[in-house]
């Protein structure tokens, strides 16, 4: 029995805390009292029905979550973040409403815009300005007119492919040739007389005079300018020669060598030797010494 007792004394507790009360109109019996019998000497009672307020055990309803529903409409993007409308329902069952408590206020459905296809729109590349020009090489005369090559390079990089964006269309490279030392020589080139003059920097190179044009000569290998026998010779073996700079790297017959240190670098090469800064591949393209251009950084060995 105090078992039993102490479950119903908890049960009631649990309705108490967790329950609401509702209020309502009711007919409620009013007892009241009359003279009766001989002469009215006794008191009878009487019952009467009156209007009264009655209170009851009841729930409120209360929402769920919200959630969603039905089908989104199409995406306004097929790419680069768009929007789409999205439908969200809710039940009034958290909890149902019990007896007289009172239903859910505000809607039950309701619209969303959210964003949708989220991925990049594909980027196509796009060229840079070109670099200033350079020099291949030296100018092919100290006086009197020579040609000088040159080279500029653009990358494809403003902006760079992206996103399965379609690559630069067109060459990277552009050659062309100028006048250079445009000077006359005068006494040094008289007309119809053979001269010879060595080289300010290089003791591979000399000039001869040509038609009144001092023009630049490369040695042989392993030989040098001697401007006193007017002529090139083999290199005393017992004077170690000076290790050439590492623009002069020889090309073996190559217009185009891969650097050593870079796999994805070039250079152009011009009269055998390696000339002017490394150039670069596109972007996730590398140098192929095999076909000599830029090739897929894949098809490169230990790249």
């Amino acid at each position: 029995m105090r078992t039993a007792a102490c479950a119903l004394l908890l049960l009631v507790c649990f309705y108490e805390v967790s329950a609401d009360w509702c209020s309502y109109t009711c007919q409620k019996k009013q007892r009241y009292s009359v003279r009766c019998g001989w002469y009215g000497w006794s008191r009878c009672t009487r019952y009467r029905s009156v209007s009264g307020t009655c209170t009851e055990y009841c729930k409120h309803g209360g929402w769920t979550e919200y959630k969603e529903t039905g089908t989104r409409s199409l995406c306004g993007a097929t790419c680069g973040t768009g929007s789409q409308i999205r439908t969200l329902t809710r039940t009034c069952t958290n909890p149902s409403p019990y007896k007289r408590g009172n239903t859910c206020d505000g809607p039950s459905r309701k619209t969303e815009i959210v964003d949708c296809n989220l991925r990049p729109c594909p980027i196509n590349g796009g060229w840079s300005d070109y670099s200033e020009w350079e020099e291949y090489d030296e100018c092919s005369a100290m006086c009197g007119t020579g040609k000088m090559d040159q080279w500029r390079s653009r990358t494809c990089t403003n902006p760079s492919p992206a996103y399965g964006g379609a690559s630069c269309s067109g060459a990277s490279l552009q050659n062309r040739t100028i006048d250079c030392n445009t000077e006359e020589c005068g006494d040094r080139c008289p007309p119809n007389v053979v001269k010879y003059f060595d080289h300010p920097e290089n003791e591979k190179r000399y000039y001869q005079c040509d038609n009144e044009v001092a023009k630049r000569h490369d040695c042989s290998p392993t030989t040098m300018w001697d401007q006193e026998k007017h002529t090139c010779v083999h290199i005393d073996e017992s004077i170690p020669a000076a290790p050439a700079p590492e623009t002069e790297d020889i090309c073996n017959g190559k217009v185009l060598v891969a650097d050593s240190t870079d796999c994805t670098k070039f250079y152009m090469c011009a009269f055998g030797k390696r000339t002017g800064n490394a150039l670069s591949c596109a972007p996730g393209l590398a140098f192929n010494p095999e076909i000599s251009t830029c090739d897929h950084a894949a098809n490169v060995p230990n790249c």
